[in-house]
């Protein structure tokens, strides 16, 4: 199992130079690449091969460099396709289509036909809405941007050795890496620290080098690292999670993990908040050194805390599976920019982290449908927008059971994980229908659970909007 490891490098200012000039070149090269495959993936109907000829690509680079780029540009296009597949999947499940219909979609998804011009035993019509839908998914999200990507390199243009003999004894590492000169390398002194080499695991001959705002070089090494799955016993089945910002994670168990996670960030929120007023007060770009350094530091924050937190929870339980919601900051005390920041940092953050505990203990992730978790009774399973009527706690209008809002969350999640019902592709209208028609058909058990009156459970669905339907007709609640 490989593992990504940031080190120090020292090159000289001439050194960096060279290397800089080559990660820009880089980055113009895989943008030319993904245009041409992007080109080639609409035109023709193809995936996307890492093996397509790209002679015709004008650049200083190497071939070698040319293949390697090439290569990455290729995983990050497929990474992006398989979102979308799941975004089509989602889209078409939710419709009101003929099953048949749904099927042929399913088929022209699962092997990426959207663009082909004719299909055996499926008819054009049929292909024509999937082309459709498809370009109206790709609409709605950004294509992979090439403009700001680190260079992934292997040995064919970045080899990687001990202390050479003749040279500076002082360092643990060189790099010896192509540049856009030929036959004029340069050697990348570097320096590791106690914790990487701490680490069990044999070093690959591979690494990835960045450049932060055109002045910054970053060295990471990879470690292929011993596979912990077998040494890992699971002790309970499930845990679930809830997640937000007051508190980073709450669990069905009850536990409340990041509690200081939301007075953090509104200590970013207000350094960045100001500093932004400033420049635009003064008509200056937002981006510079300083907010730059400030959205590092929040991102190492999330990356922290997001990684403590979770492996806490898997050091304190031993699941064998844990139980997400689909993800979403946002809270209206914070500004539009840290709801937009933490938005995408922290749903990269925890997915990264979740899909890292699956790798390394075997651990599956379920991820639920959230549709009206925050306002259902964990206990009684009566969903209305009043029960939650503060931040932090629900009181069930029904069976007034009180507790902390995102534990019943959690709690719902839990249950949500073994429904075959309601799955994550449901729209939330399909939720609210299924879960008020649950509650309606075991009312009279409940009312008697709770000893709550028919009268008064009358009064209180009667004013619940959700309960407007014609089952609550036909059981006389409206």
């Amino acid at each position: 199992m490989v593992r990504t490891y940031r080190v120090n490098h020292n090159a000289n200012i001439g050194k960096q130079d060279k290397i800089t000039a080559v990660i820009k070149e880089y980055r113009k090269t895989a943008q030319s690449i993904s245009s041409a495959q992007w080109q080639r993936f609409y035109k023709e109907g193809k995936s996307f091969n890492k093996y397509f000829d790209i002679k015709h690509i004008q650049t200083s680079l190497s071939e070698r460099y040319k293949q390697t780029c090439q290569y990455q540009v290729v995983s990050i296009l497929n990474s992006f396709i398989s979102n979308r597949k799941n975004d089509f999947t989602r889209m078409v499940y939710r419709s009101h289509l003929p099953e048949q219909i749904k099927i042929d979609l399913f088929t022209i998804n699962k092997y990426g036909w959207w663009f082909r011009k004719e299909l055996k035993k499926i008819d054009t019509d049929t292909l024509k809405l999937a082309r459709k839908i498809f370009k109206y998914i790709l609409s709605e999200h950004r294509n992979p941007n090439f403009k700001n990507i680190s260079m992934h390199l292997d040995h064919k243009v970045a080899l990687m050795s001990g202390k050479v003999q003749d040279k500076a004894t002082s360092f643990d590492y060189w790099v010896r890496l192509s540049t856009l000169d030929k036959n004029y390398p340069v050697y990348m002194p570097v320096k590791t620290n106690p914790y990487f080499e701490n680490i069990e695991g044999k070093l690959k001959h591979f690494c990835q080098i960045g450049l932060k705002e055109d002045r910054d070089i970053t060295l990471s090494f990879i470690k292929d690292v011993p596979n912990e799955k077998d040494s890992y016993k699971p002790v309970i089945n499930k845990i679930s999670l809830d997640t937000g910002l007051k508190m980073l994670f709450a669990t069905d168990k009850g536990d409340l993990v990041g509690r200081n996670f939301y007075e953090t960030l509104q200590k970013f929120d207000r350094q960045i908040t100001k500093l932004v007023s400033n420049r635009q007060r003064q008509k200056l770009k937002v981006r510079c050194r300083k907010y730059d350094d400030l959205i590092s530091k929040l991102n190492a924050y999330l990356k922290n805390e997001i990684n403590r937190c979770l492996n806490k929870l898997v050091d304190l339980y031993l699941p064998a599976e844990i139980v997400v919601e689909r993800l979403n900051f946002r809270n209206l005390n914070l500004s539009k920019r840290m709801n937009r920041l933490i938005t995408i940092l922290g749903k990269t953050l925890i997915k990264t982290k979740l899909q890292s505990l699956h790798e390394t203990y075997r651990i599956k992730i379920i991820e639920i449908n959230p549709a009206y978790t925050s306002q259902e009774c964990s206990v009684c399973g009566y969903v209305d927008k009043n029960n939650r009527q503060e931040q932090e706690a629900i009181k069930c209008r029904f069976c007034n059971t009180s507790q902390h809002a995102d534990v019943n969350g959690a709690r719902n999640h839990l249950v949500r994980s073994s429904d075959e019902v309601i799955n994550i592709y449901k729209n939330k209208k399909a939720v609210l229908h299924i879960l008020v028609d649950r509650f309606l058909y075991k009312l009279s058990n409940t009312e008697r659970k709770y000893a709550m009156p028919h009268s008064k459970a009358m009064a209180l669905l009667s004013k619940n909007p959700y309960f407007s339907g014609s089952l609550a007709q036909a059981k006389g609640f409206l």
